[in-house]
């Protein structure tokens, strides 16, 4: 069946146990979310809105069907709804999210924090903190050359 919208899915992962942990129905709800997350585009937000899932879940969901959609045991486990609801998660590329952290407080007197927001406001800046780590990274790559 290739063609199919997301009320069709929708109606599959209604029918699905939303609390059971057993591998196989974890599998299915995950190749579900991944569906309606990456081939309908649709939020974390609004998919748990409409299924009752909570968000984390989704998020989670989502997660798992791009470890595992290669996994065959995973293609085991989702190969009725693979068949129904065909995919390629391949072409999805993971935004791996750096962590960010805050590393250093600077003490500044008036005269340089003036001068980083003026040159922050002729960069296009909203703040100044955007305007130091332009100039910190600028200064790096001219340290590494």
């Amino acid at each position: 069946m290739e063609d199919y919208n997301k009320e069709d899915v929708l109606n599959a992962l209604s029918s699905l146990d939303k609390k059971s942990r057993k591998r196989v129905l974890v599998d299915q709800r995950s190749y579900l979310i991944g569906l309606l997350a990456y081939r309908f585009m649709m939020t974390e937000h609004h998919i748990a809105n409409l299924t009752g899932i909570k968000r984390c879940t989704v998020s989670h969901n989502k997660t798992i069907v791009l470890d595992f959609y290669k996994d065959t045991m995973y293609k085991q486990n989702v190969y009725v709804y693979s068949v129904q609801f065909p995919f390629d998660f391949s072409v999805i590329e993971r935004n791996k999210t750096v962590n960010k952290i805050r590393v250093i407080q600077l003490d500044l007197d008036i005269k340089l924090v003036n001068k980083l927001k003026a040159a922050g406001s002729i960069l296009g800046h909203t703040d100044v903190k955007d305007t130091i780590k332009l100039f910190i990274e600028k200064s790096l790559k001219l340290w590494d050359e």
